[in-house]
């Protein structure tokens, strides 16, 4: 279905004058006289999913496409931190005016979204019941969460006639404006010029789309950092598995190791020299060595939400020596060949050498490794949080892979 509706999409766009680009981090990228557009599809609207992708828009605008029919407080919410919303009401109506004017040979002219130049802004060619300006006089007032209005006084200055009649947008106000507390509908009743703008303070309510906020706590843990965030894995998954469908931090307990061999061995005139050095990672679930070079380790990590998990160890200290000893010793053992002459025969011979256990210096320690488990509808996706890599092997035997 999402498939679907990308080619759709871009035939749209393409038809319509557009030039259309993937994205790792959005599903479509538009641009048209040099103003750009960023396209989310999505099968069922999610608040989270929203300001997440509200937070990535830089340097144009978002347009975030479902096929559900989206609640208006939701609708509401994505209209507040910026983004241009096309839910199935409205992309049936935007597919079929690209269709007629298809038909009638006016795709190019096509404004799909259209540019405010004068208020340096993009929005989507919507009905106008859809607007979120408003107009009149608002101020919050200190320990309120609602706004209220604020009467004309004879002393008061009078707005501009032209400033009165274009009103103002309310993202463009001041930042404390931008953090009043939004719940409810803000609405005037038809009023002459010469009458005071009425309001109503709606009964405080939590309104659909406002998900309470975790509050990040601190787990104790030998561990290395987290350097990439949730919303950024989840996005680098959906190439491999589309649409997530849960995302949990798990800490995995892997052996870091670093060891130095030394070591000279001599047969009849000749001195063998053993040296090397070198470090790595056991995985203490399943056994298998790993090339992470962990920099950094921390006595503690700050969480980014209650979902995580930490796994117990499978193999204990002991026997991580006691594999990893073994194949350093494998790995430095030399098989030297030497060549004798005896009168007119030329003899040649092997022999082994190897270090021993008195010839290594060993250090080990046993550290968590962050992994981002990205949960698709059939298989999973895990990423090192700590080096921002996509894992090609399972740490554990519970995540199946494509």
């Amino acid at each position: 279905m999402k498939e679907k509706l990308a080619e759709l999409l871009t035939n749209i766009f393409t038809t319509s004058g557009h030039s259309v680009s993937e994205s790792d981090t959005v599903d479509l990228i538009v641009e048209k006289n040099d103003h750009r557009t960023y396209i989310l599809l999505t099968g069922q609207p999610d608040p989270a999913q929203i300001r997440s992708f509200a937070d990535q828009i830089r340097d144009g605008v978002g347009l975030y496409v479902t096929m559900q029919k989206m609640e208006p407080e939701l609708h509401d919410y994505a209209t507040h931190v910026g983004l241009i919303t096309w839910d199935r009401d409205e992309l049936s109506l935007q597919i079929g005016k690209a269709v007629i004017a298809d038909l009638e040979g006016n795709a190019t002219d096509l404004q799909l979204v259209a540019y405010d130049i004068d208020n340096n802004a993009m929005t989507a060619d919507q009905p106008a019941s859809t607007s979120t300006g408003f107009s009149g006089s608002f101020e919050v007032s200190s320990g309120t969460s609602a706004p209220s209005a604020e009467p004309s006084t004879p002393s008061a200055p009078q707005m501009p006639a032209q400033e009165e009649q274009d009103g103002f947008n309310i993202w463009a106000t001041s930042p404390e404006m931008q953090q009043a507390d939004t719940v409810g509908n803000y609405q005037e009743p038809e009023r002459s010029y010469m009458e005071a703008p009425v309001t109503t303070a709606p009964e405080p309510q939590q309104a659909l789309w406002q998900a309470p906020q975790p509050v990040p706590s601190t787990l104790d843990l030998h561990t290395a950092p987290i350097k990439l965030e949730k919303e950024r894995a989840a996005a680098m998954a959906k190439s491999e598995i589309g649409i997530p469908d849960d995302v949990v931090l798990k800490f995995v307990p892997f052996w870091n190791y670093a060891y130095a061999v030394k070591a000279e061995h001599r047969f009849k005139n000749k001195v063998i020299d053993i040296s090397g050095q070198g470090q790595g990672c056991l995985n203490a679930l399943n056994g298998n060595k790993e090339e992470i070079e962990l920099h950094q380790i921390n006595d503690h990590v700050t969480l980014p939400d209650d979902n995580y998990e930490i796994k117990s160890k499978m193999i204990d200290q002991k026997e991580a020596e006691s594999t990893l000893i073994s194949n350093i010793i494998e790995e430095y053992t030399k098989d030297v060949r030497f060549n004798n002459v005896v009168g007119e025969a030329l003899i040649s011979e092997h022999k082994m050498f190897k270090p021993s256990m008195d010839d290594i210096r060993f250090k080990i320690d046993l550290v968590y490794v962050p992994i981002w488990e990205v949960k698709g509808a059939r298989n999973s996706v895990e990423i090192n949080a700590y080096t921002q890599e996509i894992l090609t092997n399972p740490v554990d035997d519970d995540v199946e892979f494509m």
